[in-house]
């Protein structure tokens, strides 16, 4: 008994909901048949026909696809905003048009195809690309300053040549690019032109930075000397 009522309860609930989707149907016809776009020319519907969008070659104004109108030297960027348009490799905007880069002597146009630079071994000046000027006992540089110059080890800018630097005795030829060019030996410090001992006093030794000392342990220092404590 009780499953014949169980069974006569489902078929009451299966057919209950069938007569519910029949209302629907019938209320509610298919919206993404019903809501046609109006495509205007030139223009193309999405897959669902829900919205549309200027073909290649159009962009949207007004509600109207209007053709992008393109210079000598330009092509289409298949942008719906902007231009529509760009130039080509060696030319540039100017206006509404593209113009031709004008590329001096000695120069190159780099890889934006819209900036150009000097070849090595010449610098831009007023527009042009002129050579650069390297003194004697000097190379060129892909260094930003120095005029695109530098010195050959063992010697040193000053102005627009290249100094010999004069090492001192118990120095030798450093690569810094600042200072006078040349370091001290270990045990020795910079005193004006010359490297000068480091007095170091007994019970002591060179420090980490070789231009000081340091008390053996377990001595401490008193001035210019180490004693024990």
């Amino acid at each position: 008994m009780r499953r014949q009522i169980f069974t006569a309860r489902a078929s009451l609930r299966t057919a209950t909901i069938a007569l519910l989707c029949a209302v629907m149907t019938v209320s509610f016809p298919n919206i993404a048949a019903s809501a046609e776009i109006d495509v205007p020319e030139n223009a193309s519907a999405n897959s669902y026909n829900t919205s549309w969008s200027c073909d290649d070659g159009f962009q949207e104004q007004d509600g109207a696809c209007i053709g992008v109108t393109i210079p000598d030297n330009a092509y289409l960027n298949n942008r719906s905003y902007g231009r529509g348009w760009e130039c080509v490799f060696g030319y540039k905007r100017v206006d509404e048009g593209c113009a031709l880069i004008d590329l001096p002597d000695n120069a190159y146009l780099e890889p934006s195809g819209v900036r150009w630079s000097c070849e090595r071994g010449f610098d831009v000046k007023d527009g042009k690309c002129v050579p650069i000027d390297v003194p004697k006992n000097g190379y060129l540089s892909d260094l930003s300053y120095n005029d695109g110059w530098a010195c050959d080890r063992g010697y040193k800018a000053d102005g627009d040549t290249c100094a010999l630097i004069e090492v001192p005795e118990n120095g030798y030829l450093s690569t810094a690019r600042s200072g006078p060019g040349w370091k001290c030996n270990r045990g020795y410090i910079a005193s004006g032109d010359s490297c000068v001992p480091i007095n170091v006093p007994d019970n002591a030794h060179l420090g980490y930075m070789e231009e000081s000392w340091e008390c053996n342990k377990p001595h401490v220092q008193r001035g210019d000397t180490c004693v024990l404590p």
